[in-house]
């Protein structure tokens, strides 16, 4: 059963911590809605956003939002990449790093795509940051893979920088400020109407 008006925007993610890094990032208040949506396992992060999306839609929510994320080795071709989700429910951090450990390149790029449905039609945006992941972890914030991975440019892990910080170069915050964009033209779409 749907809650909240037509207006609501519906966040569908079993995870508080995406939440709260996507109503920060849109700058709109969000109703999370803890709903278990299957992953289904899939080459690419699209194919699964768009399989939540698909899912999610069926609930009979107005206005929502869902997403994955990635994170591979350039090395590897991109592995784990949509596939890190099991990587580190299986062997946790510590298997992330392992693989950082066997390869001389630990360059990387973290991946993020949020689909939109506005009751009519659904879009996808895509974020990307590219770094690499540590043998050793760093940061007091643990949220996922933040604390292995580094982005280009900087001396600091996810994990260590403030909430700006990582939203300024994060693939959540690239993903998130494209969506934002987009809800501005609905928006001032919607008020041309009027």
């Amino acid at each position: 059963m749907a809650t909240g008006d037509s207006d609501t925007l519906i966040l569908v993610s079993s995870n508080p911590n995406k939440g709260i890094e996507a109503e920060r990032i849109l700058g709109v208040p969000l109703l999370r809605v803890a709903l278990a949506l299957p992953e289904i396992q899939a080459a690419t992060v699209e194919d699964i956003t768009r399989h939540k999306l698909d899912v999610a839609r069926t609930k009979g929510y107005k206005r929502l939002v869902v997403e994955d994320v990635s994170l591979g080795f350039d090395e590897l071709g991109n592995f784990p990449g949509p596939y890190v989700r099991w990587l580190l429910e299986a062997a946790g951090g510590k298997g992330l790093a392992a693989i950082a450990y066997a390869l001389n390149n630990r360059s990387a790029r973290a991946q993020c795509c949020v689909a939109y449905w506005n009751g009519r039609e659904g879009k996808l945006f895509h974020g990307e940051s590219l770094g690499e992941i540590l043998v050793e972890p760093r940061g007091e914030r643990h949220f996922g893979w933040d604390a292995w991975f580094q982005p280009r440019g900087s001396q600091k892990t996810f994990a260590e920088m403030t909430e700006a910080e990582k939203d300024a170069v994060s693939h959540r915050g690239d993903a998130y400020r494209k969506l934002a964009a987009h809800l501005r033209q609905e928006s001032d779409h919607a008020a041309g109407q009027k």
